[in-house]
């Protein structure tokens, strides 16, 4: 049985980069049948939620707190190690595995060596996606409604509509729409976490809807998701957005 993300890198190969399906199926140790059927029946099968880890969530705030200490008192020469970072806290009577400690110290370790560059946009390559809540006048009566924003980023286009709810119905239906107002899908599309595409969080991954993996597996475009509190992953819509706001 595939996960969400199988299928879709499955139909992402055959359907947008045009790869063979002898060759999927053999990349991805599939039997030469499993390709066609995900092809005809886009629609994932269900997975059962991913438990966390309750050792390393109690463990988390003592080896971020360790991570942070320790960061200030090294030089740019000096590591300490990921066997270090275990025995602290198992001496201070955490009990945790040293597979789960190098995991944290990865993750620590990526995030501080983050650097931003300027977003180069190619056509057809993203686009992004807001919702939010607007005010508009409609028969001299002030309403507060929804506004669905999606900007094609290589040429600044828009597409906006109004629902009167913030419902995944609304959500789904706008993507329906502003694909055949272009007529065609960006290969990329970016959103925040909300809530009618993300199920959960577990960073850096993210456990989609049911309905929203099976509309990106639908029409074959990779889902992307800004990082929580980080307004640069997602700049493009969110100032589109607030001149439509104004003008509403």
């Amino acid at each position: 049985m595939l996960g969400v993300m199988d299928i879709y890198a499955l139909r992402r190969k055959v359907l947008v980069e045009c790869q063979s399906q002898r060759r999927v199926a053999r990349e991805m140790d599939l039997a030469r049948d499993t390709v066609p059927r995900y092809l005809a029946t886009p629609v994932p099968e269900r997975q059962q939620r991913r438990r966390s880890s309750p050792v390393l969530d109690r463990v988390r705030p003592r080896l971020e707190q360790l991570l942070e200490e320790w960061s200030q008192r090294t030089t740019g020469k000096q590591r300490f190690s990921g066997r270090r970072l275990h025995r602290q806290p198992r001496e201070e009577g955490y009990e945790v595995g040293l597979t789960l400690v190098l995991s944290e110290l990865r993750e620590w370790r990526r995030r501080r060596a983050e650097f931003y560059v300027p977003l180069v946009h190619r056509p057809a390559e993203s686009a992004q996606v807001d919702f939010f809540e607007v005010a508009v006048e409609l028969a001299g009566e002030r309403r507060r409604v929804w506004l669905l924003l999606f900007r094609l980023m290589y040429s600044g286009r828009d597409f906006v509509r109004l629902y009167e709810r913030q419902d995944q119905l609304a959500f789904l239906d706008r993507h329906v729409r502003a694909f055949a107002h272009f007529g065609g899908v960006p290969r990329r599309m970016v959103y925040d976490n909300l809530s009618a595409a993300v199920r959960r969080v577990q960073f850096p991954r993210r456990q989609l809807t049911e309905h929203f993996a099976a509309l990106a597996s639908h029409y074959a475009f990779e889902p992307s998701f800004a990082r929580p509190g980080q307004g640069h992953d997602k700049g493009g819509s969110s100032r589109a957005a607030a001149g439509c706001a104004c003008r509403c």
